[in-house]
Order: C-alpha cells, then structure tokens, then sequence
C-alpha cells in the first residue's frame, strides 16, 4: 500500500517492542495476546527482519479485498464494466489513504484483527446470501477466522462469545437449521482452545498487569475526584492507589498515568471488593457514569478531535518509541530488528511524503475525513440505511453487528485513544461502499 517504499516496515508503538523483545528473547507474557507474537515470530523465522512482517500483513489484506470485490462484482460478460472501473478507482482511493499505508506496515496487533473481523463480517454476508446452504470448507473458514479474531487482541474473545451465541440463535430461528448453528460455534471453540494451546506449548507466562484494574482504577479515581465516597471506600481505594497522588495524574481521557500508580499486590487481594465498589457507585450515579464513558472514550463517537484528546492517528517515527521502551524497561536490543528504523529518513522524498502523511493526522479537517473512527461509523449507518432502502433487505445491518459489537467493547474499556482500536470502522465502510457499487450498477439484481 501506498507508502511502504518510504518507511522501513517496522515498529510503531512501545507494544510492539514489547514483542520483539519477547522473541529476540524466547520468553514469553500474555500482556499482549501470544497468538500476535507467535504470527510474528514465524515471520522473523523465515525472514529475519521486520519487513516479513508488513509483507504478510499487506498479503492478507489484499487477498481478502481481491476476495470481497470479485465476490460482490458481476464478470459474466468478460468486458471490463462499470463495476470494475468504480471498484478499481475506490481500492486506488483507499490504498493513497495514508492510514491505510501506515497501518498496513506497523507492527500492531490491531492490524490483523481488523483484517479478519472485515474478513468474518465478509463471510457473514455470504452465509447470508446463501441462506446458510453452505459446505463444510466454508464453516472450517468462518469458524477459523472468528478464532483469530477472538485470540488476535484481548476485547477479541468477548467480541467472538457474544458474536456466535447471536449467530447460532439466527441461524436456528431464521433458518431453522441447528446442524449448522452447532457446527459453527462448536468448531469457533475448537480453534479458540488449538491457538490458545500456543501459549501452553511456549511456557507463556501470566503478567501482573490486569487490563481490568486498569479500567476500574481509572473509574474510581474520577469518582474519587467528583463523587462523595465514604471513608471505608475511600480507605480501600488508598491501598490501590495512592489517592495524594490522583489529582496530578487523572486524565479523563488518558488512562496511563493512574494505571502506573495501580499497586497489583493491593489490587489482587482486594479485587472483587474494588470492582464491586466501581459498579456500586456507577449504579448509585448513573448520570455521572454516562459523563464519565462519553468523557473518557471521544474516540468512539465524537467525529471532530477535540485538542484535549490525548489520541493518536498513527504513528511514522520509531526513534522516541524505542528509546522509551529500553529506559522503561531496561532492556537491551537483543537483535538487529530490535532496532528498525526509516532508511530513508534524511532523503528529500521521505521528508516530502512523510510531512503529507503527518498533515493527515495533524489537520482537523484531513483527520476527520480519512482517519477519524467515529465519522466512518456514522457514514456506515447512512450506507446500511441506503443499501436497505434499495434492498429491503435487513441482513446489511446483521453483517456490521460483529463491527458494532467491537464498538461497544472499545467505548466500555480503557479509555486509551488511538484510532487502531477502531480501525475496522474504516474498513467495513469501505466494504459498504464495495456492496453499494454492486447494488447500484446492477439495481434489478439485489447483492442480499
């Protein structure tokens, strides 16, 4: 995609060397899914740069739009059509799109799962289409790709538990048909617990960090701030969290700094009693809970960046990452991919390419409409409701309920704000255009 011939493919966030540093080592922790690190330690494998890494991840996103577009395009006539040319022109609009290009060739986690939930959602029109008459290869697939879309990121597995339950229960009720309903969730489950049977295999070891303690440290610490909490609450809490020091570090929409204060031994000892203190007072005050999750997650909703967003579009420089990293962690670079970088750095065209792709991100109005999560999900209820209202059919929204279900999870977890978490926003609108094209050049023929 557009600007891997700029940027050495490599890594873009302190998570990512998090991993390498995992591999360079062969130790293992689950603060980011094994199943991530495990696809790149194959890669590193059998190509020992990271490189290999961004090649694989721009294959697989090829193949499955390749896939979607010849699917959803009508070639009987062997000329080339309408379709083709709309087709064409849309992946040509979307591969200059700079997030696309930088995302194609990070590192993160949240690349791959988007790919495979655009890819599972693109296997749920199908069945659809179908009307679930379909073979036992193409349940092997859609259970498979629903697998690694629940062990790619950690929010995956909830995504998927509740994704199959609903599935099972539609395809029982719309179409009667149990077999098909049993085979699909039986063997989700089975390639859930084979990919999870990795982390066996490679000693995995469980980390302190608890994503949860995160969330609810957070929570506790704005009511802390704007709630009266009793004494014996607030005594809890204080073994958690140091509350002197709350107020300097509490951020609505920045996480990281409570989450460093966050005493695990305390935590641990007391966890049931701290998340059962956080759902107690969310309960007690509704309305403040409401401002607190609208508050501290913009990100899903809000399609302007607001300047006290402590957000990130993506990422083109490494240089302030890694060093971050081995000062954290004291770690020593382990291998030569530890230690990836741009090339091209100091060229005239990579300060001229890479200051176009920045004013992507930087500009509110270029961010809003080619990075901003939020705008795409709102233009891809505007594209369900138009391939309704010409259709009549009501399966496109079943086809975007894996996407709204990743939505949710997002808006009630860590209010972290980078655009990845939402990423397939972005893409399943582009698979809504894809289907509109289909619908409006062949209107005597509906695509649901």
């Amino acid at each position: 995609m557009g600007y891997l011939y700029v940027y050495d493919p490599g890594i873009l966030a302190q998570d990512s060397f998090y991993q390498m540093n995992q591999i360079a080592r062969g130790s293992f922790t689950n603060w980011h899914p094994f199943f991530h690190t495990f696809i790149e330690m194959l890669c590193l494998k059998l190509y020992p740069d990271t490189k290999s890494i961004a090649i694989l991840q721009i294959i697989i996103f090829s193949t499955i739009w390749m896939i979607i577009c010849n699917y959803l395009r009508n070639d009987a006539d062997n000329k080339i059509n309408k379709e083709f040319v709309l087709q064409a022109s849309f992946t040509l609009l979307i591969s200059l799109i700079p997030i696309n290009a930088v995302f194609s060739i990070s590192l993160l986690k949240d690349i791959l799962f988007s790919y495979f939930l655009l890819f599972t959602c693109f296997l749920i029109k199908v069945l659809l289409d179908k009307k679930g008459n379909v073979d036992l290869l193409f349940v092997l697939v859609l259970s498979l790709s629903m697998a690694f879309v629940a062990q790619l990121r950690q929010n995956g597995l909830i995504i998927i538990v509740l994704f199959i339950i609903i599935l099972g229960a539609y395809l029982v009720f719309r179409y009667n048909n149990r077999k098909l309903a049993i085979s699909v969730i039986s063997l989700t489950i089975l390639f859930i617990l084979l990919i999870s049977a990795l982390n066996v295999a490679y000693d995995v070891v469980d980390n302190d960090n608890d994503a949860v303690a995160a969330k609810v440290s957070h929570m506790l610490a704005d009511y802390e701030l704007n709630l009266t909490m009793d004494d014996k609450d607030k005594d809890m809490f204080g073994t958690v969290v140091n509350q002197s020091e709350i107020k300097g570090n509490y951020d609505i929409t920045f996480m990281d700094p409570i989450f460093h204060l966050i005493n695990n031994t305390a935590y641990n000892n007391n966890k049931f009693s701290i998340i059962e203190m956080a759902i107690r007072y969310s309960l007690e005050n509704p309305y403040h809970f409401l401002q607190y999750m609208f508050h501290s997650s913009p990100m899903v909703w809000d399609i302007v960046k607001g300047d006290d967003w402590k957000v990130t579009s993506y990422r083109t420089h490494t240089d302030s990452n890694r060093k971050n990293y081995y000062d954290n962690y004291n770690a020593t670079p382990l291998a030569s991919y530890d230690n990836v970088t741009a090339k091209n750095a100091k060229t005239k065209m990579f300060k001229n390419l890479d200051s176009i792709v920045i004013e992507f991100s930087k500009n509110k109005l270029l961010d809003t409409l080619f990075n901003n999560p939020a705008f795409y999900m709102y233009l891809s209820f505007v594209l369900m409701g138009a391939i309704y209202f010409l259709t009549r059919s009501r399966d496109v929204f079943f086809v975007y309920l894996l996407n709204a279900l990743n939505i949710v999870v997002v808006f009630l977890s860590t209010p972290i704000q980078d655009y990845r978490y939402l990423y397939p926003n972005l893409l399943l609108c582009y698979f809504l255009v894809i289907m509109l094209i289909g619908i409006l050049t062949r209107p005597k023929k509906s695509i649901l």
